[in-house]
């Protein structure tokens, strides 16, 4: 099944995901990726291959350094 354009996906907890792979389910562009890289969002790698933990991108986003007001 194809998605409609502009539709994204949700991230699940249980899940690793590429960072190519988790861009694409956020619609994060890589300007926004660093940035939240660099406020604290583990990327996890494994060779020459990165990972965001779909439990990790949850914790982040609902820490109180990250929510704004």
């Amino acid at each position: 099944m194809k998605k409609e354009a502009g539709v994204l996906g949700e991230i699940e907890c249980g899940k690793a995901y590429t960072l190519e792979r988790f861009m694409a389910v956020t619609g994060l562009r890589r300007v926004a990726l660093d940035s939240a890289r660099k406020n604290g969002l583990l990327v996890r790698k494994l060779g020459r291959r990165c990972f965001i933990f779909g439990q990790d991108f949850i914790d982040h986003i609902t820490s109180p350094e990250t929510v704004q007001t």
